[in-house]
């Protein structure tokens, strides 16, 4: 019995696009927020959460259940916040920069500065007159 195969090369898949972020990971001190928002992230990280919950709605309660979901699960917060902030943010990335000493503080000031940024560019409504 013989035997053959063939190796056929598959079409590779570009690998996902990465999301574009107004600012970068590392530019803790940013606008908007600046030095005033890196400080109030190192300090006491749950009122940030709690702003960023207040945008999002990812878990009840606004701001007060962003306070409390960001002390309890800060890494399973922001995997669920993230991906209302900007949808083409992988989960695994949110996850990890959550999770790591060295990143926690700047991934979140970096959502945080992202909601700021689309609702400053975000055309708003004209009052009737």
């Amino acid at each position: 019995a013989k035997c053959s195969f063939q190796f056929t090369r598959r079409a590779s898949t570009p690998p996902p696009a990465m999301a574009k972020w107004s600012t970068g990971l590392c530019e803790c001190c940013a606008n908007p927020g600046g030095v005033g928002l890196c400080i109030r992230t190192c300090c006491c990280p749950c009122t940030v959460t709690g702003d960023i919950n207040s945008k999002t709605q990812t878990c009840p309660c606004g701001f007060i259940g962003g306070c409390t979901c960001g002390c309890c699960c800060m890494p399973c917060f922001m995997l669920g916040a993230t991906p209302k902030v900007m949808p083409d943010e992988t989960g695994l990335r949110a996850l990890c920069c959550s999770c790591m000493p060295c990143t926690s503080c700047c991934y979140l000031e970096q959502v945080y500065r992202e909601i700021v940024i689309k609702k400053e560019s975000s055309p708003s409504q004209m009052e009737m007159k």
